[in-house]
């Protein structure tokens, strides 16, 4: 502990050890704690502590009171959440990145096999209708009319020229 000078040490003043400096409670100018003015001294932190002796100052020292941040329980967001919690929200967020690569891939190769398929089908279709144009040309009533010839067959009746009305 340090040594105030020229004071002496009450049961109302106890020291106490934050970050590495040395708090007295108090007013900061030997008076008891009980006899305590309205205006708190510089280096008085909001609980009522006063640092004294030779320690450094700390960030929040420094700072005065009217820049410093309110919050309801004045911790930080990291410092309200315990360990557990915070790792099953780092293994949350990790499950849906994941999730979501999974997505990006699986939607990727479904498109992949979307396009292959789009093009067997136009190949397709384009084979189907040369076949059929090429079935057309060999069973077109020219040709058949042609070997029904070759092979002695006569035009009835019932196929005979076409009758045009003027």
């Amino acid at each position: 502990m340090s040594r105030r000078s020229g004071s002496t040490h009450t049961h109302s003043d106890r020291a106490s050890t934050r970050a590495g400096s040395v708090l007295w409670q108090g007013s900061g100018d030997g008076a008891p704690s009980n006899a305590r003015s309205a205006s708190k001294p510089s280096g008085a932190a909001a609980d009522g502590w006063v640092r004294h002796g030779t320690a450094l100052p700390g960030w929040a020292d420094l700072e005065p009171s009217t820049n410093r941040k309110r919050t309801a329980s004045g911790d930080t967001f990291l410092q309200n959440v315990s360990t557990v919690r915070f790792a099953l929200m780092i293994l949350a967020v990790a499950g849906l990145f994941t999730l979501y690569v999974g997505h990006v891939h699986a939607t990727t190769d479904l498109y992949n096999q979307l396009q292959q398929a789009r093009a067997e089908n136009q190949r397709l279709h384009l084979k189907h209708n040369r076949l059929k144009g090429e079935f057309d040309h060999r069973t077109g009533p020219s040709v058949i009319y042609e070997r029904a010839r070759a092979l002695g067959l006569q035009e009835s009746v019932t196929y005979g020229p076409p009758i045009t009305v003027e």
